[in-house]
């Protein structure tokens, strides 16, 4: 009998273990894995009135418009730490609306400095260090 309880509660732990590994997914690419998501603030400023700011995630690739241009590159996540590859971007310059490149810039570089991401509803937050943070909100359709 307590043979029998012992595989018993052996075969009940691999069951939940398997399930919480299931579950954890240490590249954490499931929850982004193709989304795709439009910018709603860098920290709490919105961006330039007819400009597209989006990102989406697939195949461990990272894709979007920063404003002017698209850019894109790699990205890795481990837990809720991301971490993104030199972005490239395509090479025009837009002269509206007016201060598109600076903003393009700022987008562009705070991507590079994002260290945390979250899901909170409908929005991903992508973080730095500091706390500054970028906003998107899930694209329609997904």
């Amino acid at each position: 009998m307590k043979t029998k309880n012992k595989f018993l509660l052996s075969m009940i732990l691999i069951a939940l273990l398997a399930a919480s590994c299931s579950a954890f997914n240490p590249t954490g690419t499931n929850d982004l894995e193709g989304s795709q998501w439009n910018l709603l603030y860098i920290n709490k400023s919105t961006p330039l009135e007819g400009s597209t700011f989006t990102i989406e995630f697939e195949d461990g690739e990272v894709h979007g418009r920063s404003g002017c241009n698209s850019y894109f590159g790699e990205y890795t996540v481990k837990g809720n730490e991301i971490s993104f590859g030199m972005l490239a971007a395509t090479e025009m310059a837009c002269m509206e609306p007016e201060g598109i490149m600076q903003q393009e810039q700022e987008y562009l570089t705070f991507l590079s400095e994002v260290v945390t991401w979250s899901v909170e509803g409908e929005q991903l937050i992508l973080k730095q260090e500091v706390q500054d943070q970028l906003t998107f909100q899930k694209a329609k359709g997904e």
